[in-house]
């Protein structure tokens, strides 16, 4: 598969800011964090966002409200537009596609 330059860049952010993104993940109690989309399937283009699906521990607060923790800290880290969901939160549809689709992170 021949990948984007904006996904292989993509891929660079992600690998440089490993730790980091480990902490956020374990401070919002985010587990099997897996990318999707574009990035994922390396046809990212500047106009796509990191997708990323995650697992929640149930029991650590409400989950929407960590999943915006969790984009706008993992945002904040990478320095561009992430957008982080849970299988639960996608349409039928896309989440079976985004499961389909999914890489570990």
């Amino acid at each position: 598969m021949t990948m984007t330059v904006e996904g292989r860049d993509a891929r660079v952010r992600l690998d440089a800011h490993a730790q980091g993104i480990d902490e956020v993940f374990r401070r919002y109690g985010a587990v099997n964090p897996r990318l999707f989309g574009s990035v994922a399937c390396g046809e990212a283009t500047s106009e796509n966002d990191i997708d990323v699906l995650v697992d929640l521990v149930p029991g650590q607060g409400n989950d929407l409200l960590r999943i915006a923790g969790l984009t706008g800290e993992l945002g904040g880290l990478l320095g561009c537009r992430v957008d982080v969901v849970t299988a639960s939160i996608l349409r039928h549809g896309i989440a079976e596609t985004a499961l389909a689709d999914a890489v570990p992170l």
